[in-house]
C-alpha cells in the first residue's frame, strides 16, 4: 500500500471484518481458527487472498498491524455507503 490511510473506526472495521470472513468460511465449510486473536486476523487474511478478494502482502510486510489493515479497507470498501462504520 503506498498510499496511508487513515480510517475511523479501524479496530471496530477489522472486528466487523473477522465476523464476517468467519462467516463466508464457514458457509464454504471451512472451520477458522476463533482464538487467539492474532492467529485468528491472520486467517481470516489469508483466507481472503485464497479466495481472491485481496491481494497478498509481501513477506516482509505480514505483521499484525498490515494485516488489521487490510482487513479494515477490505470491509470499508464492501461496506454500503449508509453504514454507521464508514
Amino acid at each position: 500500500m503506498s498510499k496511508t490511510v487513515k480510517l475511523h473506526n479501524e479496530d471496530k472495521l477489522v472486528k466487523k471484518a473477522v465476523e464476517v470472513v468467519l462467516k463466508m468460511a464457514k458457509m464454504q465449510g471451512f472451520d477458522l481458527p476463533t482464538s487467539p486473536q492474532p492467529t485468528k486476523i491472520k486467517a481470516v487474511y489469508l483466507f481472503l487472498v485464497g479466495v481472491n478478494q485481496i491481494p497478498p502482502l509481501p513477506e516482509d510486510k505480514m505483521d499484525g498491524a498490515n494485516l488489521k489493515k487490510r482487513l479494515a479497507l477490505w470491509i470499508h470498501n464492501a461496506l454500503p455507503d449508509n453504514d454507521p462504520l464508514k
